[in-house]
């Protein structure tokens, strides 16, 4: 205990590294940026997987990405191929609005 008194600065030092640290291990846990492993079936176009996958983005975008992401060089693909796709980002960030009874939202 005497160790820590004559050595505040040091002690202080440690403390906030130690919650710097966690914070950030905390923040990443709290986003996501994943992919997802499809195989390919006859018939199937990028076009039909971004109508089905690319929910919320344009499907030109979510096509480009899953070139870059599969190297594919002319964009085509085949029944029988896994195919790496990017799964929507869901991020868990809190809205710190407040909010006050009888505001119409």
């Amino acid at each position: 205990m005497t160790w820590i008194k004559e050595n505040y600065f040091l002690t202080i030092f440690v403390a906030c590294s130690i919650a710097f640290i966690m914070f950030i291990i905390i923040s990443n846990s709290f986003s996501t940026n994943e992919s997802l492993h499809i195989n390919i079936e006859q018939g199937d176009s990028l076009w039909e997987l971004a109508n089905e996958y690319g929910v919320k983005e344009d499907k030109k975008v979510w096509i480009n990405k899953v070139i870059a992401m599969n190297n594919l060089q002319d964009g085509h693909i085949k029944a029988g191929e896994m195919l790496k796709i990017p799964v929507e980002e869901k991020s868990y960030h809190f809205n710190h609005e407040t909010e006050i009874a009888g505001d119409p939202k």
